[in-house]
């Protein structure tokens, strides 16, 4: 995926994404996230504890 995606009917709540740490807040059922560039990977876990690992030459 490149650019940004909307996902609906998801469960509100806070999401945090596993592989950056950035927190999103879901009030309405919908998430729009963007995965700016090519083979860019987001990964929002509703109550999840946030970013994992450490940054490298992989993750950043």
């Amino acid at each position: 995926m490149s650019g940004s995606a909307t996902y609906t009917g998801i469960p509100d709540g806070t999401y945090r994404d596993a592989v950056t740490g950035d927190t999103r807040t879901v009030s309405d059922g919908r998430l729009t996230v963007g995965a700016p560039g090519k083979g860019n990977l987001r990964v929002y876990v509703l109550k999840g504890p946030g970013k994992i690992g450490k940054d490298g030459p992989y993750l950043k």
